[in-house]
């Protein structure tokens, strides 16, 4: 792992603080303990790329107990969101007298969710919800700031998190040179960091993840997230919304692998989330969506599942007793209704072997944006004789 020596100790350092138990720990002995660091407070930048969705809880704990030590110490703490889903940066603050936690920037993951209407997932072994909302943010403004020149970057990877810093310290461009203080030197790991902020602030602190998230929902995390539900039934409420339009479209995109967000709240009695969901979806306006994918095989394997391409296109909007009317006639009696409340019609089935196609209607809020590769619609004609396809959906004026 990467240590500090005599040639980069004057270096200016910068913490990637993520908010949750692990970087919180990190940055509260940093600012209370100066035989933690080898380094002065003024050369230390803090930085934070928000997602815009993260619960309110992060935002109490950080401006009851982390600002006040900023603002103590004077160290230099930076906000940024990403600017829009084309991508670039905002800066939301950038003081080292910060007074709040600016949680909310010009975008917010869960727009680029919804837009997409897909939940969070994993590619090439990253999620690409973090690249987007996070990497590619913090990325952008390393690189304006130190332009190339040389900088220390510490991450709050706890001790048990070894392959996830081994993979982070692949990444050298920037001029960055990756730190793990927690692994390195200190062999802190979650409990040590969850105990030092208990006993240095008097309460426990919560993993900062969006309320959504379906990588902090392992069998601890899942109970973690129940109580954050509780606690802030708005946040539940979005993430079943989120997912009933992501299932829609794709009834395999369950949040939490083969549990739903739905079965979640249901089992553990969360109604005020089930009513605040349910009052959701009656003030949207509805669409039906033609929805096509074709599977290819895995490179070098052709009978194992690989790439998935999907077209999404709008073909109706309205309210939702028109959107149902509408779907209901296209779908020629075809349409269901399953156990979440989905309303969709298989017009072709997945069919065998790979590639495969397949193509539904689907009935869900509207906002989700047409979309399809370039390619895309090549590939479905050449496919074509693989299924009795139907002609394009279409409804009369």
């Amino acid at each position: 792992m990467t240590r500090t020596d005599s040639t980069t100790s004057d270096l200016p350092v910068v913490l990637s603080f993520g908010m949750g138990v692990d970087s919180a720990a990190l940055l509260a002995r940093w600012l209370t303990e100066p035989v933690s660091r080898d380094f002065p407070l003024d050369r230390l930048t803090v930085l934070t790329a928000m997602t815009g969705d993260e619960p309110d809880v992060t935002r109490r704990l950080v401006e009851q107990h982390l600002l006040p030590l900023i603002r103590d110490t004077a160290t230099r703490f930076v906000q940024i969101s990403r600017t829009s889903q084309r991508g670039g940066y905002t800066v939301l603050d950038d003081s080292r007298t910060p007074r709040r936690l600016i949680t909310r920037g010009p975008w917010r993951l869960s727009d680029e969710l919804r837009a997409s209407g897909t939940v969070p997932q994993i590619a090439a072994k990253r999620r690409l919800c973090s690249l987007h909302a996070k990497g590619d943010v913090l990325d952008a403004w390393l690189g304006d700031e130190f332009r190339g020149a040389p900088f220390r970057h510490a991450l709050g990877f706890a001790s048990e998190e070894l392959r996830r810093a081994e993979r982070d310290e692949g990444f050298t461009a920037l001029g960055r040179i990756p730190e793990y203080p927690l692994i390195d030197g200190w062999g802190w790991d979650r409990h040590r960091c969850e105990q030092y902020l208990l006993d240095h602030f008097g309460e426990p602190w919560t993993r900062s993840a969006c309320g959504y998230c379906p990588f902090s929902a392992g069998r601890r995390g899942r109970a973690e997230l129940v109580e954050r539900w509780r606690a802030e039934p708005a946040i539940g409420a979005q993430a079943l919304a989120l997912e009933y339009t992501a299932m829609a479209l794709n009834p395999r995109s369950k949040l939490y692998g083969d549990s739903a967000a739905q079965d979640l709240a249901r089992a553990h009695g969360l109604a005020d989330i089930l009513t605040e969901f349910e009052r959701h979806l009656r003030r949207q306006r509805w669409s039906v969506y033609e929805v096509r994918r074709i599977i290819h095989p895995r490179r070098g394997d052709p009978t194992v599942k690989g790439a998935a391409w999907r077209s999404v296109r709008t073909v109706f909007t309205g309210s939702r007793t028109d959107a149902t009317t509408a779907l209901s006639a296209m779908a020629a009696g075809r349409a269901s209704t399953d156990q979440y409340g989905i309303s969709r019609a298989e017009i072709i089935p997945r069919t065998s072997g790979f590639p495969a196609v397949e193509m539904a209607l689907a009935l869900a809020p509207a906002g989700v944006a047409d979309k399809e590769r370039a390619s895309f619609a090549t590939w479905w004609e050449r496919l074509h004789h693989q299924a009795d396809l139907v002609p394009p959906v279409t409804l009369a004026a």
